[in-house]
């Protein structure tokens, strides 16, 4: 099964300025229950960076985009290779949404209740089954 990016990321993108205070990035992460925001140059109306939970008293991270059709397969690698969690979606030169670890733990989910014999998996699978294995490494990986 072909699972394209643009099925799975959140579309409603919560930005900050700028030229916000950390106060602010901390209260609008704490009121919409996110963990990453895009960083806008609202005067020339650009994304020039991201700032995670993580970072909040650092400075913002470099941009790092996917094409809304790129596979799924290709985004976790990138999350575990650079260890990010969250990636903004584009089409063409526009910021169309943003992905994070949790929007491909709900991808995992479906996977997993797809699969017949998922309601039969016990914890000691985790240790034994490859497919398991990469499954718990890509969310250790991820900060989760």
């Amino acid at each position: 099964m072909k699972m394209n990016l643009k099925d799975h990321m959140t579309k409603k993108l919560i930005t900050i300025d700028k030229g916000a205070t950390i106060a602010e990035a901390h209260r609008l992460m704490t009121n919409y229950w996110i963990r990453h925001l895009p960083v806008m140059d609202s005067k020339d109306d650009y994304i020039v960076g991201m700032l995670s939970e993580r970072d909040l008293l650092k400075a913002a991270s470099p941009i790092r985009t996917f094409e809304i059709h790129t596979p799924i397969r290709d985004v976790v690698e990138a999350m575990i290779a650079e260890k990010i969690s969250a990636f903004l979606v584009t089409k063409g030169e526009e910021v169309v949404g943003i992905v994070t670890s949790e929007d491909l733990l709900v991808v995992l989910d479906q996977l997993l209740r797809k699969d017949n014999d998922s309601s039969s998996w016990s914890i000691s699978e985790f240790f034994t089954n490859p497919g398991l294995q990469r499954t718990a490494y890509i969310i250790g990986q991820t900060g989760i």
